[in-house]
This record gives structure tokens, sequence and C-alpha cells, in this order.
């Protein structure tokens, strides 16, 4: 069971021999898939039930869905959902129906983990830029009250839900995929602006999501956050959050100068509780093979913490899918998206007396 805190990828839109074998001997924590593996929503649906039948007990399926860049299922409905940015300017309300029906699109296909929503800040020439369309705002009170709102859209909706990137990603000056960005910016400040949305909503998610900013003024050094005790300190002993952490991709880029079994083995020390290594069969095996060797594939009190993450994905029955639903829930998707493109009414002046 040395997969107990992982979250793996697959390569296609099947399992091959060699990626079922895995799953059921190795039974990671859970299996996230991307626009490669959903062709279809009938597809999808089989490759999940692929995925749960493979190994017992049945891996969490998570999904990045925030709409706008990261859209992973509104291609399978047929059109895109607005993002985070846009719904935000359109009004809280609007962030509330684009999550419900993003969650209920997650739920009918399988999912139980939305890696979503982004509560990092729209800095200018930063954040607005390298995390284009997926904020909610430049303030931090606006990105609370959004994120509120998207939260309860997907608890609404029955998927469990993931915020990120703590300890916020709006500052960094390069995109974390591709290398390593660094927060130049005082602690004090750091804390009543960035950690401030995490500080508010983490107890009302399932999940907290670290990123891979450095962060010098709160380490002292360039340090990841994902590998950083003092940054997984402060999500512990100054936000007192209790539940799942995971890390960002550890495949990414800003991680590329730390050998990969390393930045495994140092995220899991740090304190996340699943290790999210998405770019294959061969990643799965090596972040598998690192965590046994060091003994720590299986640490009580973060086994704790992601079972009783999967205790709450434990719901309702859910509504078996059919083309049926999905043509409902696609018909309802695009009169919600006609609606949104109706100009807006403002109410009659002489009615004030203008």
């Amino acid at each position: 069971m040395n997969g107990a805190r992982l979250v793996v990828g697959v390569a296609g839109t099947a399992l091959s021999v060699a990626e079922r074998a895995f799953l059921s001997e190795s039974r990671p924590a859970g299996v996230l898939l991307f626009p490669e593996n959903l062709a279809s929503a009938e597809q999808a649906v089989d490759l999940v039930a692929e995925v749960r039948a493979a190994c017992s007990p049945s891996p969490l399926l998570f999904v990045d869905q925030e709409g706008g860049p990261v859209d992973r299922l509104g291609p399978l409905l047929g059109f895109s959902f607005p993002s985070p940015a846009a719904l935000s300017a359109m009004g809280v309300h609007r962030v509330h129906e684009g999550a419900y029906l993003m969650g209920r699109a997650a739920r009918l296909l399988g999912f139980d983990v939305d890696l979503a929503p982004v509560l990092d800040l729209e800095q200018p020439g930063t954040g607005a830029v390298v995390l284009a369309g997926r904020t909610f705002g430049f303030h931090a009170e606006d990105v609370v009250v959004a994120g509120s709102v998207f939260l309860h859209g997907l608890a609404r909706a029955g998927v469990a839900s993931c915020v990120k990137h703590f300890p916020g990603l709006g500052r960094g000056p390069v995109d974390s995929h591709g290398a390593l960005p660094v927060v130049d910016a005082h602690d004090v400040d750091l804390m009543v602006t960035d950690v401030a949305p995490f500080t508010k909503l983490a107890r009302s998610s399932d999940g907290v999501l670290v990123g891979h900013a450095a962060y010098p003024g709160f380490t002292g050094d360039e340090t990841p956050a994902s590998l950083s005790p003092r940054i997984h300190a402060i999500l512990r002993e100054r936000i007192g959050w209790d539940g799942v952490v995971l890390s960002d991709d550890l495949g990414m880029g800003a991680l590329a100068a730390i050998p990969f079994a390393e930045r495994v083995v140092r995220a899991a020390r740090a304190g996340c509780d699943l290790l999210i290594v998405s770019q294959g069969l061969d990643a799965a095996v090596a972040a598998a093979g690192a965590l046994a060797a060091e003994s720590i594939d299986r640490e009580p009190a973060a086994l704790e913490r992601i079972a009783a993450l999967r205790r709450r994905c434990d719901g309702p029955p859910r509504t078996p899918f059919g083309p049926e639903a999905w043509d409902a829930l696609r018909a309802e998707g695009e009169s919600w998206l006609s609606d949104l493109t109706k100009p807006r009414v403002r109410p009659d002046d002489s009615a004030f007396g203008l």
C-alpha cells in the first residue's frame, strides 16, 4: 500500500495493463484526470469506473475544474464555463451558479474532489498575468466573498473542494509550471493580504493545496512553499487548519532543480498529506518507491486526514450517469450562458425622481 499518500495521473482515455497493475498493487489515494483523459462524457464515466474497479479501496477521483483557462468539463458539455474573473465581475451570485453547475457535472461524471477554487490575488503585473482569469479579484475581501460562494456551490452539488495555492501565488512573477516564483514581500504584508483568504475560508473547504513559490519573507530562504516546514507551520499553527493538505503537482518546473525522489520525500516530511504526481506511470512508481524507502508512505496522522476526506466524499448516492441526465445539464448550462450574455437592464431613473 505504498501509494496511500499519492494522487497519480494516467496516460490516456483507458487504463493500460501496467497502469491497472500499479493501481491494484500500490493503491494510491487518488487519481487526477486531465483533458487528455477526457474525450467525451461517456468515455469519462467509463474511465472513472475502470479506475475505481482497479483497486480497493477505490481511489478518490480528482479534477481541476475552475472555468476559463482551466476548464476540463465544459468541453464535454459542448461549451466553455466562464472564468472565475469573468463571473466575479458579474456578481457573486454568478460565481455560485457557475460553481454549482460545474460541481453537478463533476459529480455526474463520478468525480469526488474539484481542485478549486483559486484564492490567489490578482496582483497587477504578476497574478493578473500569470494567473489571468483564474482569480476572483485584487482585494482579499472580494476574494473571500467570491471564494465562499464558490465553495458553497460545490458543496451544494456534492463535490469536495480544495482551496489553492497557499500561501498565495498572486505576487509570483513567473508561472510555477515552468520556473520557481520568488515572492518578494514582508511576512506581515503577506499575512494581511495574500494569506487572508485562506485564513477566512480554509475551514469551509475540504482541503488546502500548497503551491511551489518561494517566500523569503516567511522562510528566510528560497525553499518552495510545498517543501517548507515553516510554510506548513503557518497553515497548521497560525491558521489552525487540521484537514488534509495537498502538494501542487510535484512534476512542475518550479521544482526542476531538485531531484524528483527528493522533492517527493521533502514535500511529505514538510507536511503534505497528499502528493500529486500526475506525470504518468514512471513518476508514480518512482514516488511510491521514494516514500516507501524512507518509511513515510504510511504516516498515521496523514493517513487519518486522508481517510477523513474519503469519508466526506462518501455522501448521498450519486445520480446515475445517463444521456438524458447529461443532456438536461447541457441544456441548463446553455440557458445559463445565454442569460449571462443578456445586457443588464438599468433601472428607470424616473422611478427615483431623477
